[in-house]
């Protein structure tokens, strides 16, 4: 595993520990990249999802 500093959107990352149950940020970023990734489908691949499509 590695070790990544990076910002998070505060607001996401409260709501994705309250949806999912995991008690610490670690397990929600992990969930996420979990999710988002088996959920992809091939056209996905290409034409990939860009982030600042993702601002709520």
């Amino acid at each position: 595993m590695a070790i990544t500093r990076i910002y998070l959107d505060d607001d996401a990352l409260r709501r994705t520990m309250a949806i999912s149950g995991v008690e610490t940020e670690q397990d929600a970023v992990n969930l996420a990249l979990r999710f988002f990734s088996t959920h992809a489908a091939a056209e996905d691949y290409e034409h990939p999802f860009h982030a600042g499509a993702a601002t709520a």
